[in-house]
């Protein structure tokens, strides 16, 4: 029943106000700060796909190579080889999949001379949502054109900001 502004019930009457005051402060404090990430992503595996046809690349690349994105700012970053790119991505999200993807023409950072460069980030941690693990899944896809383009897949650590 309510009165004036008060619930009353079989426990007593508490006026909406102290209803709101005391959820808030037993509610966690997500209305008022968001938690962000941001990915590190590095490859272990690579393919290099050129007219049709990919090689898998084992060795050589992986100190070269890596694939950072926030979740803040939107921002995808690559560094491939000599030059490191970065832009604001567009991002698509699916928790019920556990997956997130980002993709950007990202500009390079250290030689400015060099071309836009497309790439896309796939973060996947299989069945559980994306905030689940410590770890996830990833493939990145870069170099887009004419002349092919590269496959990267790897491991993702994550870490937590506000």
């Amino acid at each position: 029943m309510i009165l004036y502004g008060r619930a009353s019930s079989w426990r007593g009457t508490i006026s909406y106000a102290s209803v709101s005051l005391f959820t808030l402060l037993l509610s966690p404090a997500t209305g008022f700060s968001q938690e962000y990430r941001e990915y590190h992503c590095t490859p272990d595996t690579q393919y290099e796909c050129i007219s049709g046809r990919c090689e898998k690349i084992n060795d050589g690349f992986q100190n070269a190579e890596s694939f950072i994105y926030n979740t803040k700012n939107g921002e995808l970053s690559a560094c491939l080889w000599t030059n490191c790119y970065v832009a604001t991505a567009t991002t698509v999200k699916d928790a019920a999949d556990g997956v997130l993807i980002a993709i950007g023409k990202l500009k390079p950072v250290v030689h400015s001379g060099n071309e836009l460069i497309i790439v896309s980030l796939t973060i996947s941690n299989g069945n559980s949502d994306i905030a689940g693990e410590k770890a996830s899944h990833f493939t990145a896809v870069w170099g887009y054109g004419g002349k092919g383009l590269t496959l990267d897949t790897g491991k993702c650590e994550f870490r937590k900001f506000s």
